[in-house]
């Protein structure tokens, strides 16, 4: 692991794009402006016409008085008599059309009269906006030959202020209502062109989501058409190349890896199974177990009862085996023989030693009078560090002998003090565990703060190991939660067995996830994942509660991702689908963990999102093989036809390393890159900026 310097401007925060806008609410934005501006210019340029209107009638009126009015005052301005063209102009100007009227000599003002600019019923704000200012009209009275004065007369706006206003309400709501009208008529235009998009987004979004499906109902838009036709064609190249794969996947996976009659996995895989449990480090408290499961009395029932009665037995005891482990999310059954089975677990003591008296008593009761020497023996081992294949089934030989004449439970020397607590221990242990997070009285699916708390550090380790990408950048970290008591490093697997036996288990689900929460507030420059125990993701109770947890709590965390084994998925499709909707939506990301140890089908991809798969070591550890290189390329081929980022887990040696570039894999993940870590220290190293972590490819 090297580390590089990063420069100032990348230790900011990267700016995330919103979800951004439909093409509909643009589309209306737009119109509405539009309609806006066009209702404004209307109504602005129509009121504009009709002022200057009124402008040209004011200054017309005001001439033609000013016209009359000089006419009739002229014989009387001249003389004398100037009282009565006085009395004649005051006549006029009291009718109140006039602003103003005055009569000047040469040299004096004979009449003058003035009225307010008032007008009531238009408001004022509305004459300050549309001003009508009319002209002062002026004309000469003569007297003979001889001028006698000039008559000014201006007209006042009141009128034109009134029909103006009025002409404006006018033109007002019609042209809303005309505009109004059109904007619904366009919306609904609107609604009918863009409805196919809203099916091509449907679309499109369906096979982001490995789901895919066609669109039967072509839209009537020629180019929308087109699109639609051109997707459909797309999609079904897409699942044709899907189906195909995965039938080729899937005959392979059967040819070598899984054993006809039983369905369950052969000796092949049980060879390539056992290079990767037992070369993996023990780095949470775990252990790697086989189990040698034997059937004494299969050739006395081929030969007296026929070899399907064999048939019979054989699926029986694979049935009875599988209900067994049901509840060990690492534990796989290989059929390595006509008459033997193994099961390759890795597993605290306590659950090693649990699995062992439940097999024991679930053969014990299916024992039938037709079967002389038992329905089945059960032997089990720890695999040592280093220990070959070969050694291990010498053991399981050795012990199958002596069982035939003493049965014994095992070599597995006397259990160490996790194995020798009882129930009250237990409880007590998993009340340190949960107490700091559950309340008594709090129901389990609601809502908590997350606390951080000091006894967290006595009962919780946390590690980090990076997901490198091709380019050696860190894709994310993954975390592993260990369980210490007093520094004693604790089986992760008894924990969450005994948790879950004492019905606890959702309890301590919300204790680790609430940790690992903990411990990742504020760090917003690097993606974790959290692993999810089985129990876990097919609790609808615990999903409401994640959710609601990160919800409120999404400011301060990082992006964050899951990672389930594929074993938890196959076995509750529903419950995990459920599952990765509901943390999608909160802008989550998925990887599938040990992919391909279940054997499985590949089909159960179609539908479900998922961003990352993480191929299982066995494959991994036995890429120099052309069987396995041939279906590990299969299966990267088949994950990035749909959009599935592909990772390679368990890589320990540059060999590996570029056997994985060859088949395109996305990114790798093992102690050839970096070891497990603890969080504290690398945090405190790197000052929380993880992105400063490079990991180049070993």
């Amino acid at each position: 692991m090297t580390e590089q310097m990063t420069p100032p401007q990348v230790k900011k925060s990267r700016r995330r794009l919103g979800k951004g806008m439909s093409l509909g609410s643009q589309l209306s934005i737009l119109l509405v402006v539009l309609a806006i501006l066009t209702f404004v210019s209307t109504l602005y340029a129509s009121v504009g016409n009709m002022r200057s209107y009124l402008d040209a009638q004011l200054s017309r009126s005001a001439l033609d008085t000013a016209n009359s009015l000089g006419l009739s005052i002229a014989p009387y301005m001249g003389g004398n008599d100037v009282t009565t063209g006085e009395t004649m102009m005051l006549a006029i100007f009291d009718s109140g059309y006039y602003l103003s009227m005055e009569f000047r000599t040469s040299d004096k003002v004979i009449f003058s009269r003035q009225n307010p600019l008032h007008v009531d019923g238009v408001p004022a704000w509305f004459m300050q906006l549309f001003p009508l200012m009319p002209p002062a009209m002026k004309t000469e009275v003569n007297d003979g030959w001889r001028i006698a004065g000039v008559l000014t007369v201006q007209s006042h706006p009141g009128w034109a202020y009134l029909s103006l206003w009025s002409h404006t309400q006018a033109v007002f709501w019609t042209s809303l209502f005309i505009c109004l009208l059109a904007l619904i008529a366009v919306h609904v235009l609107l609604m009918f062109v863009l409805k196919p998009l809203k099916a091509i987004e449907q679309q499109a979004n369906a096979l982001s989501q490995k789901r895919f499906e066609r669109l039967d109902t072509l839209p009537f838009t020629k180019e929308l058409r087109s699109v639609v036709r051109a997707l459909n064609h797309m999609v079904t190249n897409v699942q044709r190349n899907f189906d195909e794969l995965t039938v080729r996947a899937d005959k392979l996976s059967a040819t070598v890896y899984l054993d006809a009659l039983t369905g369950t996995a052969n000796r092949s895989a049980f060879t390539q199974a056992y290079e990767s449990i037992h070369s993996n480090a023990n780095t949470d408290g775990n252990e790697a177990y086989m189990y040698l499961i034997s059937l004494p009395s299969l050739q006395v029932v081929n030969n007296n009862l026929g070899y399907a009665a064999g048939d019979n037995y054989l699926l029986k005891a694979v049935s009875l085996t599988q209900a067994q482990l049901k509840s060990i999310d690492d534990g796989q059954l290989f059929r390595i023989s006509g008459s033997d089975f193994a099961i390759m677990a890795r597993l605290g003591r306590e659950s090693a030693e649990s699995l062992l008296q439940n097999l024991i008593q679930s053969f014990a009761l299916a024992a039938t009078d037709d079967m002389p020497a038992g329905f089945a023996t059960v032997s089990m081992i720890t695999i040592a560090p280093q220990q070959s294949l070969t050694r291990s089934l010498q053991k399981l030989d050795l012990m199958r002998s002596h069982q035939q004449v003493a049965p014994s439970n095992g070599d597995v020397a006397p259990a160490d003090v996790a194995g020798q607590w009882s129930r009250q221990d237990w409880l007590e242990l998993l009340h340190k565990f949960t107490h700091l997070v559950v309340s008594e009285n709090r129901p389990v699916s609601g809502y908590q703060q997350l606390p951080m708390h000091a006894e967290f550090d006595a009962v919780f380790d946390l590690d980090v190991q990076p997901v490198v990408g091709a380019n050696g950048n860190v894709l994310y970290m993954e975390t592993f939660v260990r369980f210490k008591l007093n520094n004693r490093l604790l089986s992760s697997a008894d924990v969450f067995a005994m948790a879950e036996r004492l019905g606890v288990a959702q309890e301590l689900d919300r204790a680790v996830v609430s940790y690992i929460l903990n411990r990742l507030l504020s760090q917003k420059h690097m993606t974790f994942a959290i692993n999810l125990s089985k129990t876990a993701l097919q609790d609808q109770a615990f999903t409401q509660w994640l959710c609601q947890t990160i919800r409120v709590n999404q400011a301060s965390l990082p992006p964050l991702l899951f990672e389930i084994n594929e074993h938890a998925i196959v076995s509750a499709q529903a419950a995990s689908n459920a599952f990765i909707t509901a943390v999608k939506q909160l802008g989550c990301k998925i990887t599938i963990e040990r992919f391909g140890s279940s054997f499985s089908s590949f089909r159960y991809l179609q539908g479900m999102d998922i961003d990352f798969i993480k191929i299982d070591g066995s494959y991994i550890n036995m890429l120099q093989q052309q069987e396995t290189y041939f279906f590990v390329e299969t299966m990267t081929t088949i994950c990035h036809g749909i959009g599935i980022t592909v990772l390679a887990s368990h890589v320990e040696d540059a060999d590996t390393a570029e056997r994985c570039k060859k088949l395109h894999i996305d990114g790798l993940q093992g102690h050839g890159l970096a070891t497990p870590a603890s969080f504290l220290q690398l945090s405190q190293k790197y000052g929380f900026y993880f992105d400063k972590l490079q990991v180049n490819w070993v």
